[in-house]
C-alpha cells in the first residue's frame, strides 16, 4: 500500500504487514515522525422503520426483485516502500572500526543526528573485543584494519553463535570510485559492503535497512542535504589523503609519518585485492601460484604504491611485499595448509 508523509508529502511503498494503525513511522526524506492511521468504511445508516402495511383493495402483481445495494468502496491509501518505524532503530549500537581517527570523526558527524550509540575502534583485535563486549546490532569494518584484516574479524564474529544476529558491513579501503567496476564476489560472511565515496549518502539508509528489515525507496535528497553529503565526502577523502595517525603501539612509535602512511597504503591495497578477488586469492594460496594468478591486480597495486610512497621510503622498506606475505600466511593458516 502507499502512504504519504504529512509533512513533506513524499510517498512511500510499504508492506501491508507494517500497516498497523497508530504505528509510528519516520519519513526517510524529511525525517519527520508521524503515525499511521488506517481509514475505515463509514458505518451503515440505521434502518428506518417501515410504515404499517395497509390491506390492498386488490391483489397486486409481484414486485420485481430489488437490485442489491453495494456498500461504498473506500479508496486505499497509496502504497509506499516500508519506512523504518520510529523507534525501530532507536538505541542501536554501532561499532565502527577504522585505523584513521579523522575518518572515524567524519563518520561520527554523518551519524550524529541518528539514534545510534557509536563505538570507535582503531584496529582489528580491539574491534573484535568491543563486539564481544557490547554486542552491537551493526559492525562497520574497514577491510584494511591493523592487527587483523577486516575479513578476519568477520570470520571470527561468524564463528561465534552468540554474535549471529550482528549485521556486518565491510568498508572497501581504496578511496577511488573508478578502481573497481564490480561488486566483490564474496563478502566473507558480511551482510553488505560499502565503498567510501558512498558513505555520506548510503550509510544511514543501509543501517536502518539492516536493523529494521525495511527497504526504503531512494528519493532525491534536497539541495541542503546534497551539500552536506559533499562536505562529508571531502572530509573522508581528506582523512584518507592525510592518513591521520591513530594511537600507535609502542613498537610502531619509532616509525616516521611517511613510513606509517606507506605501511597503511600497502595494507589497503592488499586487503582490497582480497575483498574483490577472494576466489583467486584462495586458489593462488592453495596452488602456490598466488603472485602469478593475481599478477594484474598486483601490478596495479604496485603502480599505486609507487605513485603515493616517496622513493626514500621505498628504498629502505618493502611494506607492500610484507603485506602480501602476511595475507598469504593468514590464508594458509585459515585453509589448514
Amino acid at each position: 500500500m502507499l502512504i504519504a508523509c504529512p509533512n513533506c508529502k513524499k510517498q512511500f511503498q510499504i508492506d501491508e504487514a507494517y500497516a498497523v494503525s497508530d504505528q509510528k513511522l519516520r519519513c526517510s526524506n524529511c525525517r519527520a515522525v508521524f503515525r499511521l492511521v488506517s481509514r475505515q468504511a463509514p458505518a451503515a445508516a440505521p434502518a428506518t422503520a417501515a410504515p404499517r402495511p395497509v390491506a390492498p383493495a386488490a391483489p397486486a402483481p409481484p414486485a420485481a426483485p430489488a437490485a442489491p445495494v453495494q456498500a461504498p468502496i473506500v479508496p486505499r491509501a497509496p502504497v509506499a516502500s516500508p519506512v523504518p518505524a520510529a523507534g525501530a532503530t532507536d538505541g542501536v549500537k554501532v561499532v565502527l572500526a577504522n585505523e584513521s581517527a579523522a575518518f572515524c570523526e567524519a563518520v561520527r558527524k554523518i551519524l550524529a543526528n541518528e539514534p545510534f550509540e557509536l563505538f570507535v575502534c582503531t584496529d582489528g583485535k580491539v574491534a573484535l573485543e568491543t563486539v564481544e563486549r557490547e554486542r552491537p546490532q551493526v559492525l562497520l569494518l574497514d577491510v584494511a584494519l591493523p592487527t587483523m584484516f577486516g575479513f578476519e574479524v568477520v570470520e571470527r564474529v561468524r564463528q561465534n553463535p552468540e554474535l549471529a544476529g550482528i549485521k556486518v558491513v565491510l568498508i572497501a579501503s581504496i578511496y577511488d570510485k573508478t578502481r573497481y567496476k564490480r561488486s566483490p564476489n564474496s563478502l566473507y560472511g558480511a551482510d553488505d559492503y560499502l565503498e567510501k565515496h558512498h558513505i555520506p549518502d548510503s550509510l544511514v539508509p543501509m543501517i536502518h535497512r539492516l536493523v529494521s528489515g525495511a527497504s526504503v525507496q531512494p528519493s532525491a535528497p534536497p539541495a541542503k542535504e546534497l551539500a552536506r553529503q559533499e562536505i562529508s565526502r571531502d572530509e573522508i577523502r581528506q582523512a584518507e589523503t592525510e592518513g591521520t595517525r591513530a594511537a600507535e603501539p609502542a613498537a610502531q612509535a619509532e616509525l616516521s609519518e611517511a613510513q606509517l602512511k606507506a605501511r597503511r597504503l600497502a595494507r589497503i591495497i592488499v586487503s582490497d585485492i582480497a575483498l574483490y578477488s577472494q576466489a583467486k586469492v584462495e586458489q593462488g594460496v592453495r596452488e602456490g601460484n598466488f603472485y602469478q594468478l593475481l599478477a594484474e591486480d598486483i601490478r596495479e597495486g604496485e603502480q599505486l604504491y609507487r605513485q603515493r610512497v616517496p622513493e626514500s621510503v621505498r628504498e629502505k622498506t618493502d611494506y607492500l611485499k610484507e603485506a602480501f606475505e602476511e595475507l598469504i600466511a593468514k590464508k594458509r593458516a585459515e585453509l589448514n595448509l
